[in-house]
């Protein structure tokens, strides 16, 4: 039995639609508002929405438009019901991807119709979503026991060290395994943080309040920031010489801590992922209408169909290539910006060069 919500208030349509359904495979709930239509759909998932487009757009707070934007339930496909002479008579696709639309008055076999065409196309969409999914579950089992496990190893080995052979040790050796210890558990400090940042981004881009507070965020004169992290960055990868600075004062449109973690991802990816003796280059150039933020390094570059699967915890030709972290650097930084507003674009030549560029509009 596969569960249908119909979001309607017209007697009439309403009897009409159940009897529909009636001697079928589907059993219909009922919702006379798209607040309790949103309710029923996050507790039953339903495998379709019928509603009434009057309903839909009149919705004030738009409760039910959040089922399509960013949910984790957005690929339900709406029917939308039209009134006579809304549109033509023969149902089509609306805007959205997954929506149809069937005007007053129609028939049984016509509702039927687009019934199957929506929920086949909803049988599509999930298909590879799950697929999607499965890939993703790959990557995460993979990539986070290896990458938890790998510096606490290192922490765990160390200390057992220290502790059973400490009265055996020179000073020398003790310092040097307390530099290890320190070490891991900085990067395990890190890959925890990135986890749980990640984890904040996926829920502030679905609260609007939030994102709409954040896109109207200005920071004055990026500058400063940008260049000191840079420096710090450079240092810590002993490679000052590298580094190539075109900053200029500007006004960004991001919050001053989320400025510093996408400078701050973006900056120690091109050195990561560089060799020492080519450079690395940071931009921040502004016009009247814009605000431009790059970062440059002639390192093992992407192809575009990397590009294209940027995700969490996605990491490329990791048996090729020796690779610390989670991964999720470049999707944090994508996120951040996207939260904000901006636009985030990625172009590279493979073995050559990667160009990461960050734009926002005035």
């Amino acid at each position: 039995m596969r569960n249908l919500l119909l979001i309607e208030t017209d007697n009439q349509t309403i009897e009409q639609i159940f009897s529909v359904f009636r001697s079928s495979d589907f059993m219909l709930d009922l919702a006379e508002n798209c607040s309790m239509g949103y309710e029923i759909a996050i507790r039953d998932l339903p495998k379709l929405i019928i509603c009434n487009m009057k309903l839909y757009e009149s919705d004030g707070l738009k409760t039910l438009h959040r089922l399509k934007e960013g949910s984790y339930i957005s690929t339900i496909p709406f029917i939308f019901i039209l009134e006579e002479g809304q549109s033509n008579s023969q149902p089509k696709e609306t805007g959205y991807d997954l929506d149809f639309y069937i005007e007053k008055p129609f028939t049984g076999k016509e509702l039927i119709k687009i019934t199957k065409i929506a929920l086949e196309r909803y049988t599509v969409l999930a298909e590879k979503t799950e697929k999607r999914l499965d890939e993703l579950r790959g990557s995460i089992s993979f990539s986070l026991p290896h990458e938890l496990f790998t510096p606490l190893n290192g922490i765990i080995g160390f200390s057992e060290i220290l502790i059973k052979d400490f009265d055996h040790l020179d000073r020398e050796e003790i310092v040097q395994m307390l530099n290890y210890i320190n070490s891991d558990a900085l990067r395990l400090k890190k890959i925890t943080k990135n986890f749980l940042a990640f984890a904040q981004l996926e829920m502030i881009g679905k609260d609007e309040e939030k994102t709409s507070s954040l896109r109207n965020s200005y920071f004055i004169n990026p500058k400063e920031i940008i260049i000191k992290k840079a420096n710090q960055i450079a240092k810590f990868y002993k490679r000052e010489d590298d580094l190539v600075l075109e900053v200029a004062d500007c006004v960004i449109r991001m919050t001053e801590s989320y400025l510093k973690k996408l400078i701050a991802e973006l900056i120690d990816n091109a050195f990561k992922f560089s060799k020492k003796g080519t450079s690395v280059i940071i931009s921040l150039l502004s016009n009247d209408t814009s605000v431009m933020f790059s970062v440059t390094d002639s390192g093992r570059g992407m192809t575009a169909e990397q590009i294209s699967s940027i995700g969490a915890y996605i990491q490329f030709d990791r048996k090729i290539h020796e690779q610390q972290g989670s991964g999720l650097g470049l999707v944090i930084a994508k996120k951040i910006t996207e939260i904000h507003g901006g636009q985030f674009k990625i172009d590279s030549i493979l073995n050559e060069s990667t160009k990461i560029t960050i734009i926002f509009d005035y």
